[in-house]
């Protein structure tokens, strides 16, 4: 069996064609999973370097594979009994307190760690899937 992609269109595509579209999920969940776990072990160590309670680490939370605008995708988020899911935009934007701007110690920890870890999850989910094939 041997595939030639092109662009993304072209691979989902060919998948389709290949599984169909109800077993395309069991082929690419454990894929999104792996690459998502990834992820989330570069967020918590890029949280170690300004962790206080640890409440951030412990709450980041991995949410199982669904259909998002007709693309199979996982998000990653913060869930938890200290609710830190709102002030995780505080830590990674900044805010201002009476018009001086404040930049905690995590400033930008959340879009490092994605930068960090892009080239390893493409990897893991390209394995991951080309094991299946």
């Amino acid at each position: 069996m041997s595939v030639e992609v092109s662009g993304v269109k072209e691979l989902e595509r060919q998948l389709v064609s290949l599984f169909g579209r109800e077993n395309l999920p069991q082929l690419v969940d454990p894929a999104l999973i792996a690459g998502a776990t990834l992820v989330a072990k570069t967020l918590k160590s890029e949280f170690v370097q300004f962790k206080d309670t640890g409440a951030s680490i412990d709450e980041i939370n991995i949410e199982k594979p669904v259909y998002d605008k007709g693309v199979r995708s996982i998000k990653i988020d913060w869930k938890g009994p200290k609710d830190r899911y709102k002030i995780i935009h505080l830590n990674e934007y900044g805010y201002t307190r009476n018009g001086k701007k404040i930049t905690p110690a995590g400033t930008g920890s959340v879009a490092r760690s994605i930068r960090i870890s892009e080239r390893a999850y493409r990897a893991i989910v390209q394995k991951k899937i080309g094991d299946k094939l």
